[in-house]
């Protein structure tokens, strides 16, 4: 296995291979010297080197841990050097145009090697592989994309490699992916980025860990999310104005509750029923509370 691009998420699947054994020996590619390094003392290689056409040329299977803008160029370059019958695959957040220029490029050069868009939902908004550990994909799903040019046989040696790292595996679309994790993942990274630019200094300055708690992911890279943003935008603006409605919708009820008189009872009810119902599909997602659980409307 060759993993080209040692970061945080080829850093966690080096690892993850080696401690489950997907792999007989794995070779990593980096631009940066001292990574070489640091990614053979932790653990996540066996050998690593900075010349990509080395790094493929005897693997079997080629993992492509690079920013999204970049796959297809690395796929390209790796095509002179690739064995036939090698399968690829990627990490990348976004698919539609990842998985359509590396199908196309591979058609263009009548290459006898496979592509299947994967994208595992685990990851941090640190980088680097000094990272990779904190990053747990047992468990986990992995989304896989194929399309009607994808080969069966390369597409179920992907999925049992993400299996054998104990991650759970479905399939989508490259179309389907996009449009879902539009909402589930690109969406929450760029309100976090908005809700700190919304912030004056003096708010900023005063605030305590649930503005902190809510702006996390606008710790992550940002050349890397703004390639995801850009690869997504027709999703991504649908599901913003989208969200945009809802935060209208609020916005509307809290000038009834502002606004007192005969209104205001009902806008609190609504108001409340709304949060309630948010909080409900939020623990039953991600707590899963005992069924005694319940929310008390508080006293007027």
């Amino acid at each position: 296995m060759c993993i080209v691009g040692l970061g945080l998420m080829g850093g966690a699947v080096g690892l993850a291979a080696r401690r489950t054994g997907a792999a007989l020996r794995i070779c990593g590619v980096t631009d940066q010297a001292a990574t070489i390094e640091r990614a053979r003392l932790m653990g996540a290689v066996d050998e690593a080197t900075l010349d990509i056409r080395e790094g493929v040329r005897e693997a079997d299977f080629v993992l492509l841990a690079v920013p999204v803008r970049l796959t297809p160029v690395v796929a390209q370059s790796i095509l002179p050097a690739i064995r036939p019958g090698t399968v690829i695959t990627d990490v990348g957040s976004t698919k539609f145009q990842v998985v359509t220029a590396v199908e196309q490029l591979l058609a263009r050069e009548k290459s006898p090697v496979h592509f299947v868009g994967s994208h595992p939902l685990a990851g941090s908004e640190k980088t680097g592989i000094e990272s990779a550990p904190e990053v747990r994909l047992a468990n986990a799903t992995c989304i896989l994309t194929p399309t009607p040019n994808t080969d069966n046989e390369a597409y179920h040696r992907v999925e049992e490699f993400w299996q054998t790292l104990e991650m759970k595996t479905m399939r989508l679309s490259p179309q389907e992916h996009d449009a879902v994790l539009a909402r589930s993942s690109h969406l929450p990274h760029l309100l976090s980025f908005a809700l700190v630019q919304a912030q004056s200094d003096r708010s900023m300055n005063l605030s305590g860990p649930g503005l902190r708690d809510m702006t996390r992911l606008a710790g992550s890279d940002v050349g890397l999310w703004t390639d995801i943003f850009a690869q997504n935008a027709e999703e991504l603006g649908r599901a913003t104005r989208e969200l945009g409605n809802e935060v209208l919708q609020l916005a509307a009820e809290l000038e009834a509750l502002a606004a007192g008189g005969n209104g205001m009872e009902s806008a609190r009810e609504r108001l409340f029923r709304y949060l309630a119902d948010a909080h409900q599909r939020h623990e039953e997602r991600f707590r899963k509370p005992p069924a005694t659980t319940t929310v008390t409307p508080p006293p007027v």
